[in-house]
């Protein structure tokens, strides 16, 4: 009497749950090996869209800021105007994580061209916590 083997599709079964004993444990060590490095990038991408938003709102407060001094006025001067505008505007819309960002507004006057400047310092969050300076400038001209 000869042994019955296993041919064709019976063979392919037993191989296959042979195999997937020993692939258990390599998902688990490929997902550990894996995950921080997804961490980081997902981080990295939260703290780099911070940072652009506050450029943008930066940016936007200056303009304000030169807008808002350009325009005649004989009761206040156009420097003090522009500060105030672009200070306002930081405070409300500026993102951190837990510290206070108070940007440093600076407005100045060369003939009949208002200049707006603002400079703020930006810092991450975890391993991606450098200061990076944030600066924005608008000129305008005085009417």
């Amino acid at each position: 009497m000869t042994p019955i083997r296993a041919t064709g599709s019976a063979m392919l079964k037993t191989l296959k749950k042979h195999d997937t004993q020993y692939q258990k444990g390599s998902v688990l060590v490929e997902f550990a090996l894996i995950l921080p490095l997804f961490f980081m990038l997902l981080f990295g991408m939260v703290v780099f869209s911070v940072a652009l938003y506050n450029k943008t709102v930066l940016t936007m407060a200056t303009r304000e800021g030169a807008r808002a001094g350009a325009i005649h006025d004989p009761n206040s001067s156009s420097t003090s105007r522009a500060q105030t505008a672009a200070l306002q505007l930081c405070q409300n819309n500026l993102i951190t994580f837990g510290d206070s960002m108070t940007p440093a507004i600076t407005a100045t006057t060369s003939g009949d061209i208002l200049t707006v400047s603002a400079i703020v310092n930006f810092t991450g969050l975890y391993i991606f916590s450098v200061v990076l300076p944030i600066s924005a400038e608008t000129s305008m001209r005085l009417e």
